[in-house]
């Protein structure tokens, strides 16, 4: 019952391993499932990352645009989806991303349509939480349909001037995208790695955002998420997928925070209603 994103700028703070470790260790209580689509219009990378190229190119965001035009997004969604959980559970799911940067040109009437679609695949029996891998630059121009209809944006540093100062004027584009449609900025927060010299709390202040969780600098498993290879049992246990398990648990009580926040003036609106009408059925 939620949709994330996450998103990034120059200076490689691993948007996209962060939101890989996040589908792998996502909690999935009740028979839930999750989804990691990733929708960077400069090109998905776990395919030939992380998969290795083992999957055939067959797959993945580029064939929905011609599906949105024959209207049958909503269906043919679910023949672009790879199995990436352990027992072949189908449990965790990847949308592969777009294989050539041109093919983000197509996609102007797409990312509006895949956001309505991931709001109603949490009300799906069994639901589906949404993870959206935005990239460095999905949270600006047409793809920020995405981040402006997710109930998190979380946006991934380093502990780096440098990564501060590229993220910030896409963090202020952001903030003010969701105020002018009347949404609170408060869904949006950090990712912080632990990669550098500055303080956690120094990066969050420059940014004026929140700390929604901190990752560790763990080059081995890291280095497994985004290019793949055999991790052993190192991966499993590496620090890197123990701190995403608690980043997991965090974001996604978040968002059911969030989510229960929006909806208590309406429950609000809808209770006076029916007051009011209790009140005129007792007079008449």
């Amino acid at each position: 019952m939620a949709v994330i994103a996450f998103a990034g700028a120059s200076g490689g703070p691993g948007v996209t391993a962060t939101a890989l470790a996040a589908l792998l260790t996502w909690p999935l209580p009740q028979g839930r499932r999750a989804i990691l689509a990733e929708c960077d219009p400069d090109g998905g990378s776990i395919a030939a990352g992380y998969l290795e190229s083992r999957v055939l190119g067959d797959y993945g965001l580029h064939n929905l645009e011609v599906a949105h035009r024959r209207r049958q997004l909503d269906q043919d969604f679910w023949y672009q989806l790879i199995d990436l959980s352990d027992k072949d559970t189908q449990d965790r799911l990847l949308l592969p991303g777009l294989t050539n940067p041109a093919q983000a040109a197509g996609l102007s009437q797409v990312w509006q349509r895949l956001g309505l679609l991931f709001e109603q695949l949490q009300g799906q029996d069994p639901g589906y939480d949404v993870l959206v891998d935005l990239g460095r630059s999905g949270a600006t121009g047409t793809a920020s349909a995405l981040a402006r209809s997710a109930d998190l944006v979380a946006v991934v540093v380093r502990r780096t001037l440098r990564s501060a100062s590229a993220a910030k004027p896409r963090v202020e584009a952001l903030r003010a995208a969701l105020e002018v449609r009347g949404h609170d900025s408060g869904r949006l927060g950090l990712v912080v790695i632990d990669d550098g010299d500055f303080r956690p709390r120094d990066i969050a202040e420059q940014l004026q955002l929140p700390i929604f969780a901190t990752l560790p600098h763990d080059p081995r498993a890291a280095q497994v998420l985004s290019h793949g290879g055999d991790g052993g049992r190192y991966f499993g246990r590496s620090a890197l997928l123990r701190e995403a398990r608690a980043m997991s648990e965090q974001l996604r009580g978040l968002a059911v925070q969030e989510q229960q926040r929006l909806l208590a003036p309406v429950v609000r609106s809808q209770t006076v209603l029916d007051r009011m009408k209790g009140a005129v059925n007792a007079a008449r």
